[in-house]
């Protein structure tokens, strides 16, 4: 399938590891430009440095956002538009959620995390719009989360934080679509990035059990039995970009294996 891809000019949040650096590799492979945004900028720069290693005809560029931070963002996006020579895909990437119950989760926290997702996204995709506009072929994908469905009772935040995204992503999908823009939410399940490992850790200590145990009982509800690959999150975000998805828009689909139970 030719995914009309090629050429096209990329935006990605959270650029500098877990799923948003594997998006940004796929986007890669398709000849995609990039402009890979992050907290980390010596990250986000030794992900560019080996993305354009491997596909030296493509323009790559870092910028430094904190989704915290407002300031840091308009700037950041206009000067890599520039250089660029502007926007036709947004993935929206960055983002998380404290893990614990509410007993166990500071005010802070809660503020924390929502100014990166779904405000930080909601301004990300705002400065990002006038390019987007000019595109003929605009694409915004939010990776949210099937905690946004089915809130899980061990981490009280996911829930709000993901619904929350998820209806940012409808709403934005009714407003731009008569400009041409497409607006869709991916709903990851467990999947398999530094911080899947890190949870992993931890329940094997609560249980007191080796790490290859608590993994199996952290999966045991999941029906394909493995945790999600950040490729296969990759490979939806290629296609939702794609040329052949142009009528698909106000989308949240799932990649979690079977897990949810919500239709």
């Amino acid at each position: 399938m030719n995914l009309g891809l090629k050429d096209r000019i990329a935006f990605v949040t959270g650029a500098s590891r877990g799923i948003g650096c594997g998006i940004a590799t796929a986007l890669a492979s398709e000849g995609v430009h990039l402009a890979l945004f992050g907290r980390d900028i010596e990250r986000c720069q030794e992900v560019g440095r080996a993305l354009r290693q491997m596909h030296q005809e493509l323009r790559i560029i870092e910028r430094r956002v904190d989704l915290n931070q407002t300031h840091t963002i308009s700037g950041a996006v206009r000067s890599a538009a520039e250089e660029l020579d502007g926007i036709d895909i947004l993935v929206n990437c960055a983002g998380g959620a404290y893990r614990g119950q509410l007993p166990e989760i500071p005010d802070q926290e809660w503020e924390r995390w929502f100014q990166v997702k779904p405000i930080g996204l909601i301004r990300m995709t705002r400065e990002c719009l006038p390019w987007l506009r000019r595109s003929d072929q605009a694409r915004v994908v939010n990776i949210a989360g099937i905690f946004g469905r089915e809130p899980a009772k061990f981490s009280v935040m996911g829930g709000p934080i993901n619904m929350a995204t998820l209806s940012v992503t409808k709403a934005l999908a009714n407003e731009l679509g008569a400009q041409g823009i497409t607006v869709n939410a991916i709903n990851p399940g467990p999947t398999d990035t530094g911080r899947w490992r890190e949870l992993v850790s931890v329940t094997a200590r609560e249980l007191g059990v080796p790490e290859a145990e608590a993994e199996m009982h952290m999966l045991r509800e999941v029906p394909m039995g493995r945790v999600v690959k950040v490729q296969d999150i990759a490979a939806l975000v290629l296609f939702l970009a794609s040329s052949s998805a142009g009528m698909i828009s106000g989308a949240a689909i799932n990649i979690d294996g079977g897990l949810s139970r919500s239709i």
